[in-house]
């Protein structure tokens, strides 16, 4: 059973089992992301950084008592001059310089509060790059699992934080060959302030880092890093 099969059959019990008169709730959110772009390609002066970069977020998410499920879109360029992330092709390593790249990431998650504050949830990703210089395209999805939780504070501020992991997800090239394996792995830390009773402004740290294997035996290795700001508005159903 693929990975889209097993998150939908999840979706589908968290839906039947909820009780019909809990709280039902849908947020929506956007997020402003300064970010660098930094790593490794696994090569003799292989190191890379962006000059440029930053990212936009949106979400949704839909809660339903203990159970939720959320959805986020985020988009992004990034700029290097000089070394940049090396392409992996069916016919090997290719190395650029000079480029951009477009940087966007889908998530679809899962979750249910086992403790009051704490949850664990499964999350569906997939990271699709895109290089300017050719169009070069390649798509990184996989499995995630995870867990999260929040810290209510005196006043209106609520610190948050959450941190995910996936293993072993394929890469892909633009003609949807596999090209190797790779894994992943995040750390979200923030505070949310309450604006009103259904907005909120949210801040912190993002970090997450990926780590590729390549089906020549190469590898490389970076991570993405933001400050964020951002968003939220919550309706009650």
């Amino acid at each position: 059973m693929n990975f889209k099969k097993r998150l939908f059959i999840l979706l589908v019990n968290i839906f039947v089992l909820t009780p019909a008169n809990a709280d039902q709730h849908i947020t929506i959110g956007a997020k402003l992301l300064g970010a660098g772009w930094q790593g490794d390609n696994g090569s003799v002066a292989g190191s890379f950084n962006s000059d440029e970069g930053g990212q936009l977020a949106f979400s949704a998410a839909y809660s339903q008592d203990k159970f939720y499920t959320a959805l986020s879109l985020q988009s992004g360029d990034y700029k290097f001059k000089g070394t940049a992330p090396d392409q992996f092709t069916q016919s090997g390593r290719v190395s650029v310089s000079n480029t951009s790249i477009e940087h966007r990431e889908f998530d679809l998650l899962a979750g249910y509060y086992f403790w009051d504050h704490v949850s664990l949830f499964v999350d569906l990703k997939n990271v699709n790059n895109v290089w300017a210089n050719n169009n070069y395209e390649q798509d990184f999805s996989g499995l995630g699992f995870g867990v999260t939780g929040f810290i209510p504070l005196k006043g209106d501020f609520t610190l948050f934080g959450s941190a995910g992991f996936v293993g072993r997800g394929d890469i892909k090239d633009s003609s949807d060959v596999k090209v190797g394996k790779g894994s992943s792995g995040a750390l979200e830390v923030g505070a949310v302030y309450q604006l009103a009773q259904n907005g909120s402004l949210n801040f912190g740290l993002r970090f997450r880092s990926y780590n590729f294997e390549y089906l020549d035996n190469t590898k490389q290795d970076y991570s993405i890093n933001a400050l964020f700001v951002g968003y939220n508005h919550s309706f009650t159903l």
